[in-house]
């Protein structure tokens, strides 16, 4: 356990490392980083079940595929297509 003189053992960054992963996750929830701030759990609802292919698309089509995908109604009231940095 960490005794307050700025040495981090392996014990010490795995134990961080495992906090953040649940934080990040929606699994621990931790006021003194994120106020009143929750972060909804991860689940595989929704999710699709094909591989991803590893080829590159070009910037157009990716662009354009942004475009489409920030015009569904998830991304309403979250994201704007104008907050995409180009």
């Amino acid at each position: 356990s960490y005794k307050g003189d700025s040495v981090v053992s392996h014990e010490i960054a795995y134990d961080l490392m495992m906090a953040c992963k649940d934080i990040g996750e929606g699994k621990r929830h931790e006021p003194e980083l994120l106020g009143d701030f929750i972060i909804d759990p991860i689940s595989t609802k929704g999710a699709y079940d094909v591989k991803l292919e590893g080829k590159r698309i070009k910037n157009d089509h990716l662009f354009e595929l942004l475009s489409r995908y920030t015009q569904r109604e998830s991304f309403s009231g979250n994201f704007q297509t104008d907050e995409i940095i180009m």
